[in-house]
């Protein structure tokens, strides 16, 4: 009972989340002045390399996050409830080519524990990589400024890095519903200034017993704002409060095609809506068809993006003398910005 209370509080937290609106416009007097505009939030949320996508797989099929089921390691970044698919121990590798050159790395190891759940680690790193330092300093004529500047250059270089360190938990409340969290501390460093900040992700799945349908709910970046002051005093500015991307998302699952003993093939179909706290909702959908579990081949569709739209990917699967070996690879089309591609390593027991 104590386990329900607790999830149902939690529940409550993120039904909460996903009610208030993305978009706010004040009440209209049609006989005072001009009528208002939609307001929107967009940009408005710092710590925006927390939203990129972890592991080839879920950014294979639209980015999914909630609910693609058979999870390992690197669900600890997505819907930590999903770990409790796992069985052993299990470690996870990503590295994503951003524009401009920047790097995008994400670990995530987890073991399972009789009795107990899953518990693991995860860490999260963006690399912007070096950049030339610049100073723009006004121009004095008898120490008197003069309303001109010059850029001085060829002062050396200057790096920007991002990085989360999580720890997640996961269990099974009942046989068809999984509970999972992760907590984590999250930097942002430029040149030798750097803030900091905490957050939690809570997921759920749901088994429906409707054959394979799950359903799942997701709070991801929910911690309080940020005072940037360690960045302000350097241009003189009183300090900033920085909201945290929080968003929230719901999500269904269903296989078309189970595995099983002597099966052939799995085929998955996903979707899920998502809230975020800082923009207009948006429609991720992806699909995953493997055979004799060893290869996959994924795609899927981004709803209401910018410029985000179709992706693919792929995967491999091989077993070791007791060990697996998983090697996943994705490709995101950005429109007018190009493309990203996003390779994964998992090792199992």
């Amino acid at each position: 009972m104590k386990r329900l209370t607790f999830f149902s509080a939690c529940l409550a937290l993120m039904i909460a989340g996903l009610a208030q609106p993305a978009h706010a416009q004040l009440d209209p007097d049609p006989g005072i002045g001009l009528p208002p505009t939609d307001f929107s939030r967009v940009g408005q949320a710092g710590f925006q390399f927390l939203k990129l996508p972890t592991n080839a797989r879920q950014a294979g099929m639209g980015g999914v996050n909630s609910s693609l089921g058979r999870g390992d390691a690197a669900s600890s970044l997505t819907n930590p409830a999903s770990l409790v698919d796992m069985t052993s121990l299990n470690i996870g590798l990503t590295n994503v080519r951003w524009f401009a050159d920047i790097n995008y790395y994400s670990m995530a190891a987890a073991r399972y524990f009789e009795g107990i759940g899953v518990i693991g680690v995860n860490l999260l790193f963006l690399d912007y990589g070096d950049m030339p330092r610049t100073e723009n300093r006004a121009i004095l004529v008898d120490g008197v400024p003069t309303g001109r500047s010059e850029v001085l250059t060829d002062l050396g270089t200057v790096t920007a890095q991002d990085l989360a360190l999580g720890v997640s938990y996961a269990r099974r409340v009942t046989e068809q519903l999984h509970f999972g969290v992760n907590a984590k501390y999250i930097t942002e460093t430029l040149d030798d200034a750097t803030v900091g900040a905490w957050a939690v992700d809570i997921g759920t799945v749901f088994h429906t017993g409707i054959r394979s349908l799950r359903v799942t709910m997701v709070g991801r970046n929910i911690g309080p704002d940020t005072q940037i002051a360690s960045f302000d005093e350097r241009i003189g500015y009183e300090p900033a409060d920085v909201r945290m991307p929080v968003n929230f998302s719901f999500g269904a699952a269903y296989d078309l095609m189970e595995s099983g003993a002597g099966s052939l093939h799995h085929w998955t179909v996903a979707a899920e809506f998502v809230h975020p706290n800082d923009g207009a909702e948006k429609v991720n959908m992806g699909t995953e068809y493997t055979f004799r579990n060893l290869f996959s081949v994924r795609g899927g569709y981004r709803f209401n993006y910018d410029e985000e739209g179709l992706t693919l990917g792929t995967g491999i699967n091989v077993g070791l003398s007791g060990y697996t070996l998983n090697v996943g690879y994705a490709f995101w089309e950005f429109g007018r910005l190009g493309s990203v591609h996003i390779v994964s390593m998992a090792f199992g027991l």
